[in-house]
């Protein structure tokens, strides 16, 4: 389940944003070492209320089985760097709520996670519920000269 312009999983009564396409597509080829996508990507439209030509964030709200193991709501920015829009560095977050995990996630419309990258009143997005190996130290890139890398 997808909830728009969330208010901690609840839709906000007073908005005007609603959701105008939703989908489910496989996972894509290319996945960081250890990502795991145990549903594939989630691809959805919302159209907002029109702000000018000021961009505006919305807040979302993924719900799904905790079962699946996942540690966040993942997508690529415009660059095509992965990030975690459900931690706290993206302004989101996971609750267990019942027998379900909410993924909480904002994404600005022409941002890095708006597919368009345009000021519009429209954010187009695909992200994932995935698991990724977390550390300190992140991933280690392919090694440098005698093993050592910086």
């Amino acid at each position: 389940t997808l909830v728009d312009d969330s208010q901690g999983g609840k839709t906000n009564s007073e908005s005007n944003a609603q959701i105008t396409s939703l989908e489910q597509k496989d996972a894509p080829g290319q996945l960081p070492p250890g990502m795991e996508m145990p549903i594939g990507q989630v691809c959805f439209e919302t159209a907002l209320v029109a702000t000018g030509s000021s961009s505006s964030s919305e807040t979302f709200s993924l719900y799904v089985d905790p079962a699946l193991g996942v540690n966040g709501h993942w997508a690529q920015d415009s660059s095509g760097v992965w990030a975690n829009l459900a931690s706290a560095p993206y302004g989101g977050k996971m609750v267990t709520e019942g027998d379900r995990l909410r993924l909480d996630f904002r994404i600005t419309d022409g941002g890095a996670f708006d597919a368009d990258g345009k000021v519009d009143a429209s954010i187009t997005a695909s992200g994932a519920p995935a698991h990724m190996p977390l550390s300190i130290a992140g991933q280690a890139p392919d090694e440098g000269h005698d093993g050592f890398w910086f």
